[in-house]
């Protein structure tokens, strides 16, 4: 089976390039990718993907037609799609849903074939407010063959927002995967022990999305039962007005032990996971943009710590709710802090749903995933 791939920006580190190595890693031994990226992320895609056929479009990602500049990088995408040379493929798959999906969409109509769509979470509903994008992107999801979200929690929000154009689309939900789990051993992540003092850990950048904010005012409650806490939060931080409300708050709750750590090396984040007693991140909806998936909870599932995480977009989809840790109410402080405490006061429950939190590392596989991909596939092409 031939697939050709509309990758989206991979030149920087970050989810979309994260997605695309592991999932392309997972299904290449069961397919023959052809691989269609970015004219700028074209010599990453070399480096990333050695042996895999590439073609340059002038974009596939971060344009739009509501910008002058990104509507005619797509109009050049279009003019390179209708005048170039490809092989036939037996489908298309673009990996994010727009514009990766509407380049998708161009490339399946010349080589007369079906596409596919992941979508992965903000990028596939704030086309809704983006007028001739939104038509544009309606079209896109109608004529897809298939839809497929990295949670369910994804797609009911994908339903909520563009269910019209959905109606004739099939849409099945493909969790997303991991593989942190293979660079922690097993031993150490089921037998770790309670860290003296506790310690509180965030992994995500530091935004009001990602609920730092809500975390932050929790700590501040953990601290009247535990006072020698500690709440480390890792993540890329601005020194915009979002860092500095949170640093008000320290300052005017004279709250001590809150460490931002900023952006750190791979070896860093898994001395702090190493280090933690609970994992706690805490995502809120903010208009369109909210959580798609959250694999960050997968990563602290590797080193067998339980989680506490916001009933929010793809996150409990990432989060078995009583079995790998405590799902809350998205903006409930009393909830977030009385489910943390409850992991910091039982160590055999935390240690419980840190192990079972490993085991479901272990099963959602990009392997899995891969398979998954494949048998969606075979049912569009009936073979």
């Amino acid at each position: 089976m031939k697939v050709a791939y509309i990758l989206p920006s991979i030149q920087r580190p970050g989810g979309w390039r994260s997605h695309a190595v592991a999932f392309l890693a997972a299904i290449r031994p069961h397919i023959e990718p052809l691989l269609f990226v970015s004219t700028a992320d074209y010599e990453t895609a070399r480096a990333l993907f050695p042996g895999d056929r590439l073609y340059q479009l002038p974009t596939t990602q971060q344009a739009w037609l509501a910008q002058r500049r990104g509507a005619l990088r797509l109009a050049r995408s279009y003019w390179a799609i209708n005048s170039g040379s490809f092989p036939a493929v037996d489908l298309v798959h673009s990996l994010e849903a727009y514009p990766s999906g509407l380049v998708g969409s161009w490339l399946a109509k010349r080589l007369r074939c079906p596409y596919v769509i992941t979508i992965h979470g903000t990028y596939g509903l704030i086309w809704h407010e983006y007028g001739v994008d939104r038509a544009l992107y309606e079209r896109v999801l109608k004529k897809a063959s298939l839809v497929c979200p990295v949670s369910q929690g994804t797609a009911d929000l994908l339903q909520t927002y563009f269910g019209e154009a959905l109606k004739n689309t099939k849409v099945r939900p493909i969790l997303n995967g991991n593989d942190f789990y293979k660079t922690v051993p097993e031993e150490k992540a089921l037998n770790r022990q309670p860290s003296i003092p506790p310690i509180l850990l965030s992994v995500g950048d530091v935004k009001p999305r990602k609920g730092q904010h809500l975390s932050l005012a929790a700590f501040a409650k953990i601290k009247e039962h535990f006072p020698e806490s500690r709440y480390h939060i890792v993540g890329h931080y601005k020194q915009n007005d979002y860092y500095r409300d949170l640093q008000q708050f320290i300052a005017g709750r004279n709250l001590q032990d809150v460490t931002f750590l900023g952006a750190i090396s791979d070896t860093e984040l898994s001395h702090q996971y190493q280090d933690a007693s609970v994992f706690v991140l805490t995502p809120e909806q903010e208009g369109l943009h909210f959580e798609g998936f959250g694999l960050v909870y997968l990563e602290a599932g590797a080193y067998g710590l339980p989680v506490v995480g916001t009933q929010t977009g793809g996150v409990p989809d990432a989060v078995r709710e009583g079995v790998t840790g405590f799902l809350v109410r998205p903006g409930d402080v009393d909830e977030i802090a009385a489910a943390t405490l409850r992991l910091l006061d039982d160590p055999e429950l935390a240690r419980q749903m840190g192990r079972a939190n490993r085991r479901w590392a272990e099963q959602l596989t990009w392997e899995r995933n891969a398979e998954e991909q494949i048998q969606a596939y075979r049912d569009i092409l009936e073979i």
